[in-house]
């Protein structure tokens, strides 16, 4: 009885690694044909346009027109709302915090002055410059990285 366990696991074994066997040279051959569509496309839409860096958009050749994402602009304006409700939180949370420690301790606080100026200075303006620098990239994508 074990040995007909041990045929039949292996050959469940074989089976499975047959079918993984399949399952990839096929992704991979896919991968590959998707790989071409995508540079096809990229040729295709190079000849057609021009990356014009005074307007900083991509520029059709017939018309002159620049190609603009608008829903970029509307992504954009939604993340500053968020962030800036985001950071009201923070400074909220934080001068509630000290506030609370202030009354409780009678005039003294009990986290050093250096933490909370980190807490609530330093760390939102890191995140306002880092994320200013992210969105005031427009969504373009420079010559260079569309090969």
């Amino acid at each position: 009885m074990l040995q007909i366990g041990l045929v039949i696991a292996w050959l469940i074994a074989l089976g499975l690694a047959i079918h993984l066997a399949t399952k990839a040279i096929k992704a991979r051959l896919l991968g590959r044909r998707q790989r071409r569509q995508a540079l096809k496309t990229a040729q295709e839409f190079r000849k057609n346009h021009h990356f014009d860096p005074k307007q900083k958009h991509w520029v059709r050749n017939v018309d002159k027109v620049a190609l603009i994402d608008h829903s970029a602009k509307d992504r954009r304006i939604f993340l500053i709302v968020i962030f800036w409700l985001l950071i009201i939180l923070w400074e909220g949370y934080w001068v509630s915090e000290i506030y609370e420690q202030y009354v409780a301790r009678a005039g003294h606080l009990a986290l050093p002055y250096v933490f909370l100026f980190f807490m609530t200075v330093v760390l939102p303006l890191t995140l306002y410059s880092f994320l200013r620098r992210k969105l005031r990239r427009v969504a373009t994508i420079p010559v260079d990285q569309l090969r």
